[in-house]
């Protein structure tokens, strides 16, 4: 039974004073403190606080879903868009492809690949092997009929591939084993816009590696050409078409030339000690001194890199921290990404090739690493491939790199850094950066993906030269699921727009991101609760959404299975049968059923395409001495901002020596 004991002299108040005891509740104290606020005994004490936390969690849970119910009522209607067309197929379709030059439809599934054509959906031609799953798909159209296809199947062989005449055939097998015990795994597979290059990220047992390719295309234009004439004059034509479903292609294949490796880039060692006695022998020891290296060329010992690692550690130890720091330094590289693009400001390409949508570098970053590694694709003819080639430019970055990204036009590249920093280039006029963007506290970016408008960037003085005010718009997927749009134009004209929010529940999380080229503003959405939407990014709105039949639901909506044709405004997704646990144990068919979608009946369709025409200026003939004149009066207008944008820089740059200097003296 509890005693209370009160502090101080007992005395007994005046009948006048009331409520006497509150006032004094603080002075008291109970002997069992666990009977303090709660009488009941345990474990009844317990359980009575469980069952507590459990209504109070289901109330909120009830409230959230009236307040997204009363939301959803005054959310404006969306309206959901029923497929135009559906082709069925018999096998499990891992990935599609369509090109935005041309009418087909390549379709990667459990035993090799199919092309349809659209918009009848009519089945041309299959290439089907045994045990030969296609997982990734790469399309790049050379010429005329001409395609050509990187396949990665699921034991992670590269093969190329190219269609011409209703015919599919192998060109080359990347990374075919001939040992198990040795085999390598291609990571990625990318051919460049034109075909004429390609680059194969492959990964060993203990090292990962990265190469190139030049194709011959021009000779397997002239190849195809005449093997198809011989081929028309030898073999009759077949009377009766087979099923598209069960024969795969029987004709003889065409032998082309194999694809020659440029190059073989493997990722830089990380920096140790140097056994150099002085900077002239780390110089000698590089042959070209005209770019900045990567760091492996120094005059510091190992004694002096201990050293000084362990000052650095000991006077920042509280903000670093060192798990990751271990396995930096413990793991390899294992991952890289690259593109391939045309920076004719910064590096010394053939100058007659810069009005051509020929690549002439290929920039690469590896995973964990500070550097942006840029290689030239034309060089000097070789008796063998470059087995360690250097880098021509080499970007260092404050902190390491996450992802990039580049136009499809190759003018400008994005980079992401862990920190929450965006850097956006141009990389084909100017050569300096177009906009620093920094993310808000807490957001890491995850994806970048850029808008890629052309009638944005022409200027009515240069209508087929250089912009004089460029403008990007870039996507900012964050790790949080939220979406940002960055928008850069030079200068002080940045932008940062929020354009969805990072959500509590799960199932309204983004899964994947689209730009639709045919459509200025319009991005796609896809939801992991399987819901398709076409965003309109200048109003922020959800403009339509694609509904799958009642008895078919997206597939794998984590990741989805989709391609967009943007020449036929058409949007194809894989969508599966609705079956319930049972069936899925009774029958294993992976039969499935791929769904067209029709862009052109979508609302504010016609307002984006308008928007797009209007943007784009008549092209007429301005004189040199005219367009020099309406340069020097821009140029004149600029003249009081630039001037305080120069005295700001140099005030910013003062203040920042200034405190340098005194942070110098003071650890001295």
């Amino acid at each position: 039974m509890p005693v209370y004991i009160r502090k101080g002299p007992l005395e007994i108040p005046p009948g006048s004073e009331r409520d006497w005891a509150l006032d004094h509740d603080e002075d008291s104290f109970i002997t069992d403190p666990d009977q303090a606020l709660d009488m009941l005994p345990q474990p009844f004490r317990m359980i009575d606080k469980v069952v507590n936390h459990l209504i109070y969690q289901a109330l909120e849970i009830i409230n959230i879903n009236e307040h997204r119910r009363e939301a959803d009522k005054l959310r404006k209607k969306i309206e959901v868009h029923p497929p135009v067309a559906e082709i069925q197929v018999s096998k499990r379709v891992n990935c599609l492809a369509a090109v935005e030059s041309g009418t087909y439809l390549f379709v990667g599934h459990s035993d090799g690949l199919a092309v349809y054509n659209f918009p009848d959906c009519s089945w041309i031609c299959s290439w089907e092997t045994a045990k030969i799953e296609i997982c990734s798909l790469s399309i790049c159209h050379v010429k005329n009929e001409l395609y050509l296809l990187a396949a990665v199947d699921d034991m992670g062989i590269g093969r190329f591939l190219y269609f011409s005449e209703d015919r599919l055939n192998v060109l080359k097998v990347i990374n075919e084993p001939e040992d198990v015990s040795k085999r390598t795994i291609c990571v990625t597979f990318k051919i460049s816009a034109g075909g004429d290059y390609a680059g194969i990220l492959l990964e060993g047992s203990e090292e990962c590696w990265l190469e190139v390719y030049r194709l011959p295309k021009d000779s397997w234009l002239k190849e195809v050409e005449q093997a198809q004439t011989v081929l028309l004059s030898n073999i009759p034509l077949p009377t009766a078409q087979t099923a598209p479903s069960e024969t795969s292609q029987t004709e003889a294949e065409i032998k082309l030339a194999p694809p020659v490796l440029l190059m073989k880039i493997k990722p830089s060692n990380p920096v140790t000690g140097s056994t150099f006695r002085c900077s002239q022998e780390a110089l000698q020891k590089y042959e070209h001194n005209t770019v900045f290296g990567i760091g492996q060329n120094h005059i510091i010992s190992a004694n002096q890199w201990e050293e000084q690692e362990a000052i650095f550690t000991s006077r920042f130890q509280k903000y670093l921290s060192f798990e990751n720091a271990n396995a930096s330094k413990s793991e390899t590289a294992r991952h890289a990404e690259f593109h391939f693009i045309q920076p004719d400001s910064l590096l010394q390409a053939d100058t007659e090739r810069n009005h051509t949508v020929i690549p002439k570098a290929i920039s690469v970053h590896w995973e964990g690493s500070h550097n942006l590694l840029m290689y030239l694709l034309v060089r000097p003819p070789k008796d063998k491939p470059d087995a360690d080639p250097k880098p021509d430019t080499v970007w260092p970055c404050a902190a390491p790199i996450i992802c990039s990204a580049v136009s499809s036009c190759f003018s400008y590249i994005a980079v992401g850094l862990a920190d929450g920093t965006l850097t956006i280039w141009d990389i084909k006029y100017s050569g300096f950066p177009l906009s620093v963007v920094a993310l808000p506290e807490e957001r890491s970016v995850g994806g970048l993906q850029f808008l890629d408008y052309p009638a944005v960037n022409i200027d009515p003085l240069f209508p087929d030269g250089i912009p004089a005010a460029p403008r990007v718009k870039l996507l900012v997927w964050c790790t949080d699921n939220s979406l940002y749009l960055a928008t850069a134009s030079g200068g002080k004209e940045n932008s940062l727009a929020i354009l969805r929010e990072s959500l509590s529940n799960s199932d309204e999380h983004i899964s994947a991101v689209a730009p639709v080229s045919c459509l200025p503003n319009g991005v796609l959405l896809f939801f992991r609760n399987g819901l398709v939407e076409l965003m309109n990014i200048s109003t922020q709105e959800a403009v339509c959404q694609f509904g799958l039949p009642l008895s078919y639901q997206l597939a794998f909506p984590w990741q989805p299975v989709y391609a967009l044709n943007p020449k036929e405004y058409c949007l194809f997704l894989k969508g599966q049968e609705i079956v319930t646990a049972s069936d899925i144990m009774a029958d294993r068919n992976e039969a499935c059923s791929l769904f067209a979608f029709s862009l052109n009946c979508v609302p504010l369709v016609d307002t984006f395409i308008n928007t797009h025409h209007s943007g784009s200026p008549a092209k007429h003939i301005i004189q040199w001495d005219q367009k020099c004149q309406l340069l020097f009066q821009r140029r004149l207008q600029t003249y009081p901002e630039r001037s305080k944008h120069i005295s700001e820089t140099w005030d910013f740059l003062r203040k920042q020596a200034s405190s340098l200097t005194q942070q110098d003296k003071h650890f001295r």
